[in-house]
């Protein structure tokens, strides 16, 4: 399910600290918002850890998550685009696309999406021996666990290695999991099912960063069309 979403005005305010991710590079830059021009978002410039300016390319897609002022610290999120680079008074910047939105959320790995992708499950045993695989569909992905339908309940922390199939820029993910919750599900002819969360097990944090591109990008267009994930 989405969080709550805000104007993004409301929580783009000046002195807002923003965290950017530019395009596919999981490196994150640290920033702060500056002013406001027109339709754009003026950001201090982030430099890498040798200090060098970072500056995409023009229309480059950029991520950026906000920290409230609040006293809960609360997480935004919101993706746009690059625009242009320069000064405002003394400070290097960034002109960016202010976004219409922002989403409130609790942690960027853990922003969890409903989605049906295929899924093959293996069981693991103590000597690392696989069982053959078990064809499933997913309920709900996030940048670090999974959810799927299986016949037979499954104990917590049982290994398992899954295989999602179909995601944008990696194709089929292979991951090995533990079982984290695994409940009753009535399904809609009555009959009953098992719905399995496993946590991922060692992804890289690339991979995190693709997914979590990957299901910002379907909540977009979600949202865009009205449909509450």
């Amino acid at each position: 399910m989405t969080g709550e979403l805000l104007k993004a005005e409301k929580v783009l305010t000046v002195g807002t600290r923003v965290e950017f991710f530019v395009g596919e590079d999981e490196t994150k830059y640290i920033s702060r918002v500056e002013d406001y021009s027109g339709e754009l978002l003026i950001v201090a410039m982030p430099t890498s850890k040798e200090g060098v300016p970072v500056i995409p390319y023009k229309g480059e897609q950029v991520y950026g998550l906000a920290i409230g002022k609040e006293k809960t610290h609360s997480r935004y999120r919101f993706m746009t685009t690059f625009e242009s680079y320069g000064k405002e008074g003394n400070i290097p910047v960034w002109r960016i696309k202010m976004p219409a939105e922002v989403e409130r959320f609790q942690n960027r790995e853990f922003v969890r999406v409903k989605i049906s992708q295929t899924t093959h499950v293996s069981f693991i045993d103590d000597e690392g021996g696989r069982t053959d695989p078990i064809l499933t569909w997913t309920v709900d992905i996030s940048g670090n666990g999974v959810s799927f339908l299986l016949e037979d309940p499954v104990a917590e922390n049982t290994k398992v290695a899954v295989e999602i199939e179909g995601i944008p820029e990696i194709g089929t993910l292979s991951a090995m999991a533990s079982v984290v919750r695994c409940v009753e599900f009535k399904r809609k002819q009555g009959d009953t099912a098992y719905l399995v969360g496993v946590k991922l097990l060692d992804l890289p944090k690339s991979k995190t960063n693709q997914i979590v591109r990957w299901l910002f990008s379907v909540q977009r267009r979600a949202i865009a069309k009205g449909i509450n994930l």
